[in-house]
């Protein structure tokens, strides 16, 4: 059996063009698992790129457009300069929107993705809006970018300014093209993914419904959001938006007292 590499994409973006922390951590660990890293950063400053780690490739693109066109562009470099035998190939995408709490967790968590070359694999599958891959993190085999058609979705990423636009079109997008082509969404995660297929009302007494119909409505929400501590605990990341926003008012002050211990909590370090 062919030996499997694997090469992770990174999409980073800092408001003041600085490594955090955290960020670099993980940057560190990834020699462990991947053949090659490419850091794709929109607006790194040369202080911060020299924190950067030798064994990875750095790309400082124009701050323009969202972490699908940074995507975009460490795929081309990979296509140019990893273009042979596609199928002993996986490739990884991850983004700076999460902030890395525990990465040996995450790396953990990535090492044990088995991934199909019909399969698109992520940390969490999302039913909000409509069935994909949360595009925070994703992986499939190289192999599937031999299809003209996932080749040619790829090549036609534009830099949209709206962020709702690259939603629709690309991480909603890019899942939908998956099923057509047949590529099955697996997730890690699946907790949000049990409830929406349990039918817990043929198992309960009528007393208890309401509280579980609540539980199940849950699935069809962001679970980034409502099954944060499930994911903290599992893979060690947190996504930033839910520490700065919180725009479902969840009660994150558990999340708070673990940032606090680890000293994550600053507000330069979540500048995203």
């Amino acid at each position: 059996m062919s030996k499997i590499d694997n090469y992770l994409i990174i999409a980073h973006y800092h408001s003041k063009g600085l490594i955090r922390k955290d960020f670099l951590n993980f940057l560190k660990k990834t020699k462990k698992i991947f053949k090659k890293t490419i850091l794709i950063s929109t607006n790194i400053i040369n202080k911060e790129k020299l924190k950067i780690p030798k064994h990875i490739v750095t790309i400082r693109r124009k701050n323009i457009g969202y972490d699908f066109f940074s995507y975009k562009i460490g795929c081309e470099y990979f296509l140019q300069k990893f273009n042979k035998k596609l199928e002993n190939k996986n490739l990884f995408f991850i983004n700076s929107s999460i902030l890395f709490v525990n990465s040996t967790r995450t790396i953990n968590a990535i090492k044990s993705i088995k991934i199909k070359k019909n399969e698109m694999w992520g940390f969490t599958k999302s039913y909000e809006l409509k069935e994909h891959i949360q595009s925070y993190f994703f992986s499939f085999s190289a192999i599937i970018l031999k299809d003209k058609d996932i080749l040619s979705w790829w090549k036609k990423i534009k830099p949209f300014t709206k962020r709702q636009a690259i939603i629709d079109k690309y991480e909603l997008g890019l899942s939908s093209l998956m099923i057509k082509k047949n590529v099955k969404l697996c997730s890690l995660f699946k907790k949000n993914i049990k409830l929406k297929s349990i039918n817990f009302f043929q198992k309960i007494n009528q007393r208890f419904k309401e509280v579980f119909l609540k539980e199940i409505k849950i699935y069809k929400k962001n679970p980034t959001n409502y099954f944060w501590k499930d994911i903290y605990t599992r893979y060690g990341i947190v996504k930033i938006e839910l520490i700065k926003k919180n725009p479902k008012k969840i009660n994150i002050s558990k999340l708070k007292k673990i940032l606090k211990k680890k000293r994550l909590l600053v507000v330069d370090a979540l500048d995203n």
